[in-house]
């Protein structure tokens, strides 16, 4: 194929494109092709997108189908409205990905009917890029792919994921758009803040480190914070641009999970909440004969977690602990069942619920 002008057709015709969408062959000469042609960038990526629905389809595959009538479907579904191109030949996806991709199809395959409701990385991109040049990564392998941005922030791309992102930011904001899983280490600038675009969600942070699972095919799209505070919205339809009234903002070890068929944000604790930052020198670790309320305090600012309980009630709760470094769930069964209480996760932080001590 030459790459000059080639369509949708061609790219999935392509044995040398499916390759590389599939296991990330001549990933090199690829790039080039990307880069050398700036205007097909969303072409190429609805293609690999739409090579890499089908994989999973074949992988997930687990009813027998008739196979014409399957090409027959796909063909009368999955004509794309703006680009007006249709699927491949079937010959070549038999040469290049086997039968069985075909018949994995059958049961309401159509990606295209769940990609065209809901918001993608491909939609994303595909806006992002009327206005501004995007650099595309994509990590295949289960070695996280360290992407350093322009400001000195890094990346670190999961298995199986796609992150897109200008070469120079602009004035006033860094905006950047993920398809899977990254854990990000952003670059404190209150003039510029740093946009991540998953699906859906937007997550705006100033300076601080998160990890945000946001895969195309999957329900729910999640925000972590390990350190600093980011503000959550729902952003639709494809805007590109702020609209934070209804934001959730997230401090360290605390979650949202936003559901893409509900269209809600549920802001959760972290599975096991860890220390936000190495003990310090000179940070108390040992407490000898201590009411309860203060050790829980000083759980408090180790981990950046709000612990609630009635001081008056534990006053007369006396304990002697050591402080470690391991996740604040284990420390907290250790106080309660000392002090005879118990607790309970309510709005992204810990309840203690005690009857007091003699």
């Amino acid at each position: 194929m030459l790459y000059n002008d080639f369509t949708l057709q061609d790219l999935l015709n392509d044995d040398s494109f499916i390759r590389w969408a599939v296991h990330n062959e001549q990933d090199d000469y690829w790039q080039q092709v990307m880069a050398a042609h700036p205007t097909k960038q969303a072409l190429i990526r609805q293609a690999i997108q739409l090579i890499q629905e089908l994989q999973q389809a074949e992988e997930n595959r687990t009813l027998p189908v008739n196979e014409e009538q399957t090409w027959k479907r796909i063909r009368e579904n999955t004509i794309d409205a703006d680009l007006h191109f249709g699927l491949p030949k079937k010959r070549y996806w038999l040469k290049a990905l086997g039968a069985g991709m075909a018949a994995a199809l059958v049961t309401g395959w159509l990606w295209v009917g769940f990609a065209t409701s809901k918001t993608t990385y491909t939609k994303l991109v595909a806006k992002a890029s009327e206005k501004n040049t995007l650099i595309e990564k994509v990590n295949f392998n289960d070695t996280p792919l360290k992407i350093i941005l322009e400001d000195s922030s890094i990346v670190y791309l999961k298995k199986n994921s796609r992150f897109s992102y200008p070469a120079h930011f602009t004035a006033k904001a860094r905006e950047t758009f993920l398809s899977g899983e990254a854990f990000f280490q952003i670059t404190h600038n209150p003039k510029k803040p740093f946009y991540v675009y998953s699906n859906e969600l937007v997550t705006k942070v100033l300076g601080t480190s998160f990890d945000i699972k946001a895969f195309d095919n999957e329900e729910q799209v999640q925000v972590k914070v390990r350190t600093g505070r980011v503000s959550v919205y729902n952003q639709k339809p494809i805007r590109l641009v702020s609209e934070e009234s209804q934001s959730l903002i997230l401090f360290p070890n605390q979650q949202v999970i936003f559901n893409r068929e509900t269209e809600r944000l549920s802001k959760h604790l972290v599975a096991d909440p860890l220390p936000i930052q190495s003990v310090a020198a000179g940070e108390k670790r040992y407490f000898e004969d201590v009411p309860a309320a203060t050790v829980l305090q000083a759980l408090e600012k180790r981990y950046g977690v709000r612990i609630l309980y009635d001081e008056e009630l534990l006053s007369k709760c006396i304990i002697t602990t050591t402080l470690r470094m391991q996740p604040l769930t284990d420390q907290l069964e250790v106080i309660c069942q000392t002090i005879g209480a118990t607790y309970k996760e309510m709005d992204a932080q810990f309840v203690i619920e005690s009857a007091g001590c003699q």
